[in-house]
């Protein structure tokens, strides 16, 4: 670091602020740290300035799976976290709730510099522990009973719900189902209510024994497809709240010699990069995972900012995207 504050004739602490990317320098003089920085090919020790300074450049991120949707996020937050000038940490739970404790332990111990945090479920264990430290937090896609003081970057998801009804019900399918994800998330509930509301007051037909519970995964929707047309069925069109089970659900109907969409219309929601791979593709309520992605991280790297505005919430409106999989009964 001396040679090049030598080099770019500067202090020491100047090349250390143009580093940290936290303090303002001026062009010029960023620019000469920077030009002499890639003249002798410096790489900063991360560790030892993370000691001294408590800040590792390090953004940790905490999700339920590496499967879709959280894949896409994975790569979307990365790539922004990067270019804001730090490296992602990120742990897999697998939707254990002794997992995610034990990882969030570890980021914490590491002293990173903000947390991404997508739950388990409202009985998270950590949600206490993350409450109880100065580590700017983000509760990202599901979002529980947080805080006020706590940022929350997420799908309406109420309005997810009552555009797939919207859609569905508009295409003249008066008798419909629905395939939940887990039900102790709040995104599935609020997904459930505006379905089943907007239904109603468009005058379909939504009846309890077709509403399958399912985990967001591709055999859920195996089995919901048994469940739902095994029997005798009137329904006419599905609503599944996630693109893996809506796949799975259009499989299953195959197996059973009903054709998407002819003989039932079907809707996903997320918009994962299969959704548009299937035959036919599939129709979905998609979420903007660009533009929530870039609101965590900013909301983490502007947290002081952020902190003292009294808008710490953010909702992301649906956007329905028509394919091959759904048409009129």
């Amino acid at each position: 670091m001396k040679d090049v504050a030598e080099i770019a004739g500067v202090s020491v602490s100047t090349v250390s602020r143009v580093i940290s990317g936290k303090f303002a320098v001026e062009e010029g003089t960023a620019s000469r740290v920077r030009s002499a920085i890639l003249q002798l090919d410096y790489r900063p020790n991360l560790l030892a300035w993370g000691l001294r300074s408590r800040s590792g450049k390090f953004i940790g991120l905490v999700i339920p799976g590496i499967h879709e949707p959280f894949a896409t996020m994975i790569g979307l937050l990365e790539e922004y976290v990067t270019r804001g000038g730090y490296s992602l940490l990120f742990g897999n739970t697998e939707s254990g709730p002794e997992k995610e404790n034990i990882f969030i332990d570890d980021l914490i111990s590491r002293h990173v510099d903000g947390i991404v945090f997508s739950g388990v479920s409202e009985k998270s264990l950590a949600l206490p522990k993350l409450a109880g430290t100065d580590i700017p937090i983000v509760l990202f896609d599901r979002v529980f009973n947080a805080r006020e003081n706590v940022v929350t970057v997420a799908l309406n998801n109420e309005a997810a719900g009552r555009l797939a009804a919207r859609y569905l019900v508009g295409l003249g399918h008066r008798r419909v189902a629905t395939i939940t994800g887990p039900p102790d998330l709040n995104l599935c509930k609020d997904r459930l209510h505006g379905f089943k509301d907007e239904v109603s007051r468009l005058g379909a037909a939504l009846d309890e024994r077709d509403i399958e519970v399912g985990d967001f995964s591709f055999d859920a929707g195996l089995k919901a497809s048994q469940a739902l047309f095994a029997r005798k069925s009137a329904v006419t069109a599905v609503w599944a709240q996630n693109d893996l089970m809506a796949i799975g659900l259009m499989r299953g109907l195959a197996s059973l010699g009903k054709r998407v969409p002819r003989d039932v219309s079907i809707v996903g929601a997320d918009d994962i990069p299969f959704a548009r791979m299937t035959v036919p593709s599939l129709s979905t309520v998609r979420q903007p995972f660009e533009a929530m992605c870039r609101q965590a991280v900013s909301s983490l790297l502007g947290y002081d900012d952020l902190s003292r505005s009294a808008n710490r919430h953010f909702a992301f409106d649906p956007e329905l995207v028509r394919r091959e999989s759904a048409q009129s009964p």
